[in-house]
C-alpha cells in the first residue's frame, strides 16, 4: 500500500522509508519543491508529508536567532539560553561590539546586551526611563566557548517519528508469591525452563517478573557473599601480637567520676588482747584476790613444798598463760 496515493503498489521497484513506510517510485517526492526522492538522496518526514534535506532544513532546522539563516554542519555556533547564533552574528545590539567567549552580556527580548550597555540601561530605568526594570535581567550571562552546529536526531533519520516515552510498571509481590519464589530459590537459584513455567502457573506471574526476580536475587546474595568475605579477611588483619600474645586493639573510652563508696558489707572491728597482756594486768592490780593470795602465802609460810602442795601448784600454772620472752628479766650487771 503505497503512503502516498493511497493505492496499491504493483511496480517492480518500490520506495521503502524507515521503518515500514512503502511508496510508488512516483509518489515520493518534496512537498516544497516536488522534487522526486530515490535511494541517492535524503528523505525526512514531518507530519505525513516528505521533504529533500534542503527544505526540511530551511523549514525547520535551526537558525541563527540574529539573521534567521541556517546553519552548516560545520558552523561554529554561540548559545544564549535558547537561542543560537552565528560567530559573526553575536554581537551587542547597542555597539555592536563582537562578544567573545568569557565576556559576560546579558539577554533582553532576544536582544544581546553587553555588560557595559547593559549598565546603562538599568540605571536609566531605575532613574525613571519608559523603560521598566523588570524586563531587563540584572543578573549577567557568562559566555562559553563556541560549540559545533549538532542538529536533533531526528533532523538526521529519514523518517521523523515522536519518541513516546514509556512507563515501567512496578510489580509489587505478595507473601504468598514471594513465599514460592523463596522456597524454589533455596532449592534451586538458577531454575530450568520448565520450573519457571510451573513456577508462572503457580504465583500467576509473568515469565519476565519471575526472570528479573532470579537475576535479582543472585546478583543480592552475591555481593552479600563478597561482603562477608572481605569482612572475614579484614578480621586478621586488625589484631596485634604483642610477646606471642594476639589480641585485639582497644579504644579508650571518655573519663568517668571515680566512685569512693565502698561495695560490701560492713566488718565490726574487735579489740585485739595478747594473751601475756592478762598476766601483766593481773600483776599490776592493786586489789588482789584474798583466797587466792592467802593460799599463795600459807604455801610459801609453811615450806612444804610436797608432791601434792606441787601438783597443785603446777596445775595453777598451767591455767595461766605463757609469759612472753619479753616479760622475763634479765641479770642486770652491777
Amino acid at each position: 500500500m503505497c503512503v502516498g496515493c493511497g493505492s496499491q503498489i504493483h511496480d517492480q521497484y518500490i520506495l521503502r522509508v524507515s521503518p515500514d513506510l512503502e511508496w510508488h517510485a512516483a509518489c515520493l517526492k518534496c512537498a516544497e519543491c516536488s522534487q522526486y526522492l530515490d535511494e541517492t538522496c535524503t528523505c525526512f518526514v514531518r507530519d505525513g508529508k516528505t521533504y529533500c534535506k534542503r527544505d526540511y532544513a530551511r523549514l525547520f532546522g535551526i537558525k541563527c536567532a540574529k539573521c534567521n539563516m541556517g546553519f552548516c554542519s560545520s558552523d561554529l555556533v554561540m548559545r544564549a539560553r535558547d537561542n543560537v547564533y552565528h560567530m559573526e552574528c553575536f554581537r551587542c545590539s547597542v555597539c555592536s561590539r563582537h562578544l567573545l567567549p568569557g565576556d559576560e552580556f546579558s539577554l533582553q527580548d532576544d536582544e544581546l546586551l553587553c555588560r557595559a550597555d547593559h549598565g546603562l540601561l538599568v540605571e536609566r530605568a531605575s532613574a525613571g526611563s519608559p523603560l521598566s526594570p523588570g524586563n531587563i535581567h540584572s543578573r549577567p550571562l557568562h559566555i562559553s566557548d563556541p560549540v559545533s552546529v549538532r542538529h536533533p536526531p531526528h533532523h538526521r533519520n529519514h523518517v521523523h517519528k515522536q519518541s513516546e516515552k514509556t512507563t515501567r510498571v512496578r510489580t509489587v509481590l505478595n507473601e504468598k508469591q514471594l513465599h514460592t519464589l523463596r522456597t524454589c530459590y533455596n532449592a534451586n537459584p538458577r531454575p530450568d525452563a520448565l520450573m519457571k513455567e510451573q513456577l508462572v502457573e503457580m504465583t500467576g506471574l509473568s515469565p519476565r517478573v519471575i526472570r528479573v526476580w532470579f537475576q535479582n536475587k543472585r546478583c543480592k546474595d552475591k555481593k552479600r557473599s563478597i561482603l562477608m568475605k572481605q569482612l572475614q579477611q579484614q578480621q586478621p588483619s586488625d589484631k596485634t601480637n604483642l610477646q606471642g600474645l594476639t589480641g585485639t586493639p582497644l579504644v579508650a573510652g571518655s573519663p568517668i567520676r571515680h566512685d569512693n563508696t565502698v561495695q560490701g558489707n560492713p566488718v565490726e572491728v574487735q579489740t585485739y588482747q595478747p594473751p601475756w597482756k592478762t598476766l601483766s594486768d593481773f600483776a599490776l592490780q592493786t586489789d588482789l584476790d584474798q583466797p587466792a593470795f592467802q593460799q599463795l602465802v600459807s604455801f610459801s609460810e609453811s615450806g612444804s613444798l610436797g608432791n601434792s602442795s606441787g601438783s597443785d601448784v603446777t596445775s595453777l600454772s598451767s591455767q595461766l598463760p605463757d609469759t612472753p620472752n619479753s616479760m622475763v628479766p634479765s641479770p642486770v650487771d652491777t
